[in-house]
Formats: C-alpha cells, structure tokens, sequence
C-alpha cells in the first residue's frame, strides 16, 4: 500500500515538473520574442560583434574585474549566439585561468591571435603549459607579449622555429635581468621570418643584430641586452633597413667608440637619417651616444631623450666637457640639418620652458610651450619637475665612481646649454640639490643675460646663493641690452624681463656666505634694485620655505605682490622638535 501511494505522488510530481518545464520554455520563447522587437536587437550580427569588441579589458585591469565582460553571452539567446560566433572577441585569451584560456583560444576559429603574459607569478606550471600551446599557433599569432624570468622564457620560446606571418608585435621583457644572464633569443626563432613585423620591444633579451626580424619596424626597442653590443656599421645597417622607424629607444647597446677618439669626425663611417623619427631615447657611455648621434641624423621634430654615463669628473678644460658639449652639438634642434627640413605642417619646437637639474645627476628638460602645471593663473605656478608631459627634449649626465662637486657644476650647465637656442626661452626653473653652494652662483653665466625668461623658479635650500647670485657681483658680464652707469662702471641686471618669481623649499635663516645677509634682506634689496632700474618684479611665490613667518612675508608684500602658502616650518616646538614641511 505504501509503495503504492509513493508512486502515485513520484508520477504527480514528475507531471508538474514536465508542465513547469513547458512554461518555463514558453517564457523563454516570450522573451526570445520580446528581445527581438528590441531596436539594438536589430541591428545586423556583424555591428553588434563590433560593438562587443569594445567590451573585453585586458593589460593592467585589477584581476576580478577582468571577466565581467563575458556576461554579455548571457544577456539573451541572441546575444550568446553571436557573441560565440564572433572569433575576435576571444583572440586575446586570459591566462590567469587555464581551462577557459583553453576555450578562448577554441573559441577564435582561425582569428589573428594576442598571446599576453604580463605577469611571471602567473606562470605556474599549468600556465606555462596553456601559453607553450598557444605559441604553437604562430602562424595566426598577432601579437607576442611575454614578461617571464629567463627560465620560463625559454621554456615558452624554444621550438618556436617557424615563420611567424601575421606577427606584428614582439614584446618580451625578462623579469631577473638584473639577477641573472641575458636572455639569448635562439637564432631559429620564427625562422627568423616575420614580415608584417612593424614593432620589437626587448628588455634583458638579446636579439642577434643581423637578425632578418631588424627590418621594416616602425618601432624599435632594446634595454639591456647583454653583449655583445653591435659594431657600429652593424647599428648603421640595422638602422637603414627601418626607413619608416618612427620610435627608436636603445639602452646600453650602443656601439663602443673608437679607442682615443674624444670626435667622432675621423672615424669615416657613413652617416644615415631616419626621416620619420618621431620619439628618440639612447642611454649609455658619454662617448658612446656622441658617437650615436654623430652618425643618425634626426629630424628636428623628433623628441629626444639622451642619457650619458660620464667615467671621469668634468673639470675645466677636460675631454668630459669637450664631450658633453658635443653631444649638445648634435642634437637634432643644434644641428638644423638642412638635408632633412621638418614635413610640411610639421612645427619646428622653440625652447620656451626649461628645467635645471642640479644633483648627483645633472638633466635639462625643455619644453616648447609652458607646462599647464606651470602656466596656472591666481595660484601658485606648478613645478616643471612635476609636468604632467614630458619635455620635448631631455639631457641627463650622471658619473660613474664620483659626485660631481658643486664648483664643477656651472661649467657643466655652460657646456650643455652653450650650443641650445635659448633666446625665446621664457619660463626657467632650477631644480637646485646640493646642500652647500659654490662661491659663484650657479647658472647666471648661462641664463641671467637672456632677454626673454619672465619667470624664474629657485628650488633648493641653498636658493639663497643661486638666487643672491644673479644680481651681484655682475660687473664682469656684459649684456647690451641692460647697462646701467653708475659712474664706476657698467651694472648687468640678470633677467632683464623676469616679473614673477618662485623661491621653493629655500631657507629664509640661512645666510649668504658672500654678504652675510639672511634671505630677507637679500630680497628687500634686491626688489628695492630692480625698481630703481624699472624692471619691477611683479610677484614673488614662496612656497615650502623654511623658517619663514607671516612677519616677514608682511615685511616682503611692502614692496612686491607676495603669493605665500602660509606654511611656517623649521622652528623648534616647545617640546625642542623641529616642526616638519606639512
């Protein structure tokens, strides 16, 4: 009887299960049909595939977000059904999880293919074995992005021997470079084949530099490859084969100069120009990037960073100097070769903005325009240091085994920017960090007699001096334009056309060691000078100044228009501590 009354209920429950299955399908069909009167549901497969491609992140997204885009294959039977038959959307597959990168890589068909790694934490040994497979499909591979210590590189690229048609990026960028040896690209790599190759970026990686892949690239990057470096004419060949290079970055690579050769005029090798060079950064030996820019013509347009590592101290009258000031000479805005005039309506840059920085390291940046940083109205204006975009060109010089003494320092500035047009160059600021300061100021040989600098920035605690500098004591320079008689002879005023200028993290109690004056006075006199000249400065910023006080900002607005951020530091507290810049 109990069996009997248990399978009248199990044959009961089954038919209401097979009728809620019947309604649930009629919904699903109702809004199947509902979905289709929708206006996006009409658009053909073909746009809504283009619009989903919009939808995938990849690259730097915070991992639990990486996935949310896949809930479009939920959205409805439409949807799925063309979200699945759409190859490209799963071309670039997410290695974090193996199975469903597996899936993706079904999913592409016979889509061009983005292989990524951007992670060596990732590569566990499932991982390594996903992306090993992944790599087979090299003749549908678009792009190659592996980031990998130098074990997994080469477990990823070894056997990876034939041509590669459709490669259009080769990034590979080894993790421990700096740990362990260079990365040697095996020579059968692609079948040294790749003929849509436009872009090569290597870190720690060493391509062979007669390589077949060196050809026909918009865009060239090699750090730190190990030797050995190329011979020049090797560079020079490289070069030639990349007429439409538009980025060039090479960093400890460049070709070693020629034993006892401070020019490079005699070493008779031929010279070549990259006409649609646009982005240029070289880093090595002060010799060596000489010798570099000696033999590559850039256009003037050209972005240029260069940083040169010098082996001895620049003193007064050393190769050092002579080569410093070469490497100036050579810049693209110096040399204004006349065989490759910059395209039509491609403007020529002009130095407007300028930043010195004076340290254990010593760079210039220069911009043709003023930073939006810097260029702010009613607030303090920005530090050049902090812009934003980077400069049209920078120099930096830095020394092996030494610290360059701040004595040296002015010659050094006058040997790179001796060759610079800096005649239009109106906002200057200098980025001063030695504690102690030279006798003479720094910098005012080189920049107080141009005519146009409106705005100067002094940053540093020993401001005082730099700053003190470029009034004082000026009796031996002479600029045309702004002489003064005062009946012993003729006074130059440096920064003939400055009205606004910035003291940042200056001392206000720190004294000149030429005068003995504190900062203060320095500046009452100074402002007190230039208007008996009538050339007022119009504002004065002060900001993270030390030991400076609502007192003598009131004593400074007696005379000039004084922007101050009101922080007062350096004074001890009642317990005896020094209060700190907030």
């Amino acid at each position: 009887m109990t069996a009997a009354i248990r399978s009248s209920t199990n044959s009961e429950l089954d038919e209401i299960d097979e009728e809620i299955a019947g309604y649930e399908d009629a919904i699903r069909k109702l809004r199947s049909r509902r979905n289709s009167l929708v206006p996006i549901s009409k658009l053909p497969a073909e746009i809504l595939c283009a619009i989903f491609m919009f939808i995938p992140t990849h690259g730097p997204t915070p991992l639990r977000y990486r996935w949310h885009w896949i809930t479009i294959t939920h959205i409805s039977h439409l949807w799925r059904t063309i979200s699945l038959n759409c190859p490209e959307l799963w071309s670039t597959p997410d290695f974090t999880k193996p199975n469903l990168a597996s899936e993706m890589i079904k999913r592409s068909k016979m889509a061009p293919l983005n292989i990524e790694v951007t992670s060596n934490s990732w590569l566990t040994p499932w991982v390594l074995k996903t992306v090993g497979e992944s790599l087979k499909q090299i003749t549908r591979i678009n792009e190659i992005h592996l980031l990998a210590s130098r074990n997994n590189m080469d477990k990823l690229l070894s056997g990876i021997n034939y041509p590669a048609p459709l490669l259009g990026t080769l990034i590979l960028d080894l993790t421990d470079y700096y740990l362990s040896e260079r990365y040697i690209i095996p020579q059968d790599f692609l079948a040294d084949d790749a003929s849509r190759l436009y872009h090569i970026d290597l870190t720690g990686c060493h391509l062979r530099w007669d390589s077949s892949l060196l050809r026909n690239l918009a865009y060239f990057k090699v750090r730190n490859p190990g030797p050995p470096a190329p011979t020049l004419d090797q560079l020079l060949s490289v070069l030639t084969a990349m007429p439409q290079l538009e980025e060039l970055d090479l960093e400890k690579c460049l070709p070693k100069s020629l034993p006892g050769n401070t020019s490079t005029n005699a070493t008779g090798k031929s010279r070549i120009t990259l006409p649609n060079l646009r982005n240029l950064r070289i880093t090595g030996a002060l010799e060596e990037c000489v010798t570099f820019l000696e033999h590559v013509h850039i256009p003037t347009a050209a972005t240029t960073h260069v940083r040169a590592t010098c082996s001895q101290i620049p003193q007064k009258g050393s190769t050092t100097l002579v080569l410093i000031n070469q490497v100036c000479q050579r810049l693209p805005l110096v040399r204004g070769n006349k065989n490759m005039p910059a395209p039509p309506g491609t403007r020529v840059p002009v130095i407007k903005s300028l930043l010195v920085h004076l340290s254990s390291r010593l760079y210039i940046q220069a911009w043709d325009d003023i930073p939006s940083e810097v260029a702010l109205e009613n607030v303090s204006p920005g530090s050049f240091a902090h812009a934003s975009t980077a400069g049209w060109f920078k120099i930096e010089f830095a020394w092996e085994h030494t610290l360059v003494m701040d004595h040296l320092i002015d010659d050094v500035v006058a040997a790179i920017c001796s060759p610079l047009p800096l005649l239009q160059l109106s906002n200057l600021h200098i980025d001063n960090s030695y504690s102690e300061s030279s006798s003479y100021p720094a910098c005012a040989k080189t920049f107080g007699s141009l005519p146009q600098i409106t705005t100067l920035t002094i940053d540093g605690m020993s401001g005082h001096e730099k700053f003190v500098g470029a009034y004082t004591d000026v009796r031996d320079i002479a600029v045309a334009s702004d002489r003064v008689n005062s009946g012993s002879g003729h006074l130059t005023l440096f920064f003939p056309a400055l009205h606004t200028l910035k003291l940042v993290d200056t001392d206000f109690d720190r004294p000149n060691h030429a005068q003995g004056a504190t900062l203060l006075y320095s500046l009452l006199d100074y402002h007190v000078y230039r208007e008996k000249l009538q050339r007022p400065i119009h504002k004065l910023y002060l900001e993270d100044c030390t030991h400076l006080t609502s007192e003598k900002v009131d004593e400074l607005k007696k005379v000039v228009d004084v922007r101050w951020d009101k922080v007062e530091h350096g004074y001890e507290d009642e317990n005896g501590y020094l209060s700190p810049p907030l």
